[in-house]
């Protein structure tokens, strides 16, 4: 029977038949077959008759379509424009509206692992706009949880363990982020590389240049992360500062990353402000805040992850590998107010508040962002 080709009945009742502790003859006698006939049906080579299914579903206390093992999947490019419609909508709808409609789709598609992380990636972005911010947190740890446990694709699984441990540090837990990722970091075996040269074994050096691209480009951003990161536990060392701001601003030129990933020049030069500000060093501070001045002056959104004419093969892998890498992470109203309210109530640069460059940066600020 056809219909059931697209299902995963052998192996879910199988699975459940042994879950519950019963034999196939215990089946065969509640639904009216044989023992042979339920045998076929968990070996895959035969089918129950469309008409035993909900005789079926009511013996394991299931829907029908769990019993089938019906697990709906939504594609990559869908996943994009639900996330960017869903984070729209956390814009201009109650927060409770738009939360129901997403848990609608987790129940509909809970056996979609990709979609399931955007999602617990969506709900670390605005959960603080939620009434009850710290169980939406708890519920993001659920659908990691979720995607950890069942997931057989390592990605998903990866991804899943650094959005957790993303919560986690939010919530304060971070014995349970070091317990999730461990204590130390792990060395690095140059797998990129050795793609790249089997690519280039099996003739394809095209696919090669790709492998490599997109190593340097992620070992680019990593560097520039890790240094931002860096910033606030090198503040009673000025010299070393000093050196990273100066090796980092001459990464984020050379690289262009400035066009090419805007939102990691923008964290530089803001936690590189605030680092300054708390070496009492407010001229500097200045410095880095015209930088991220200028940089906001420019955006146009929605912002894009996207290369440039150095990183010419990023387009196809960003499209298959970062989910969301068409669209920013938020809505553009929020992101807008976040890049504001970076520079005007951080407490760190409320000494800058009555100089004059300080006043003229918040006026640009408000002016090029269209806010009041």
């Amino acid at each position: 029977m056809s219909y059931m080709t697209s299902f995963q009945f052998a192996s879910r009742i199988s699975s459940l038949r042994k879950e519950a502790g019963i034999t196939q003859e215990q089946v065969a006698q509640y639904v009216g077959v044989s023992k042979a006939a339920v045998s076929k049906w968990e070996t895959g080579l035969s089918y129950p008759d469309i008409t035993l299914l909900p005789k079926l579903a009511t013996f394991f206390n299931l829907s029908i379509d769990s019993l089938l093992g019906y697990e709906p999947q939504m594609t990559e490019e869908n996943i994009r424009k639900l996330y960017n419609q869903l984070a729209q909508k956390f814009s201009t709808s109650p927060f409770s509206e738009v939360q129901e409609e997403i848990e609608d789709y987790v129940k509909e598609y809970y056996s979609c692992f990709p979609l399931l992380l955007e999602i617990a990636v969506l709900y670390l972005n605005y959960h603080t706009q939620s009434e009850q911010p710290g169980e939406l947190l708890n519920r993001v740890l659920e659908l990691c949880e979720r995607v950890r446990s069942h997931a057989q694709d390592y990605k998903y699984v990866y991804k899943a363990e650094v959005v957790e441990s993303t919560a986690l540090l939010m919530m304060g837990e971070a014995e349970k982020v070091l317990e999730l990722l461990g204590d130390d970091v792990e060395v690095q075996f140059g797998t990129d590389n050795i793609i790249a040269t089997a690519h280039t074994m099996l003739a394809r050096p095209e696919k090669a240049r790709e492998t490599l691209q997109i190593s340097i480009y992620q070992h680019v951003m990593g560097l520039l992360a890790s240094a931002t990161d860096s910033l606030m536990l090198e503040v009673d060392n000025s010299e070393h500062y000093d050196e990273t701001v100066k090796r980092m601003e001459i990464l984020i030129n050379h690289f262009n990353i400035e066009k090419i990933n805007v939102n990691c020049a923008l964290v530089f030069y803001i936690k590189a402000a605030y680092g300054y500000m708390m070496q009492q060093r407010p001229d500097d501070a200045m410095q880095m805040l015209k930088h991220y001045g200028r940089l906001c002056s420019s955006l146009t959104f929605p912002i894009y992850l996207k290369g440039d004419s150095y990183f010419d093969l990023l387009e196809n892998w960003m499209k298959k590998e970062l989910a969301i890498a068409e669209f920013t992470p938020r809505d553009e109203a929020s992101i807008k107010k976040d890049i504001l309210a970076g520079v005007m109530d951080q407490p760190l640069l409320a000494p800058l508040h009555d100089r004059p460059d300080f006043k003229a940066l918040i006026l640009n600020l408000k002016h090029q962002l269209n806010l009041s």
